[in-house]
């Protein structure tokens, strides 16, 4: 039983390899990083962007470090009979997208080294 032999971390890195390998358009996240330390965490996302640069990510999690991956943040508040949006915000201004995938995907330093 693997759910039972395998810890938190792992199940989520191999949840991350199955997502490499199936390559979907568009990825949908809940709290999939939760059981990593933030450099693996960060690892992880910056692979998946490098790898699946047209991916469409929604991830849905309580790490503020996640936005750096990511470039809108909407807040919904649970309401009788459904979801109110609350807040629609752009993370970054459009100018800075360019270079905040390219730090995703090679790292912030040189040869990809943060």
């Amino acid at each position: 039983p693997w759910d039972q032999t395998l810890s938190g971390g792992e199940k989520q890195r191999l949840a991350f390899a199955r997502l490499l390998l199936h390559a979907p358009d568009i990825v949908v996240l809940d709290e999939a990083t939760s059981a990593l330390d933030e450099k693996s965490q960060d690892k992880m996302m910056r692979m998946v962007i490098r790898q699946l640069p047209w991916v469409t990510i929604i991830s849905v999690a309580h790490r503020a470090e996640l936005e750096a991956f990511h470039t809108r943040k909407i807040t919904l508040e649970r309401r009788e009979g459904g979801a109110r949006l609350v807040s629609d915000v752009e993370l970054v201004s459009p100018k800075r997208k360019r270079g905040l995938i390219q730090r995703a995907l090679w790292g912030s330093g040189p040869n990809g080294k943060g």
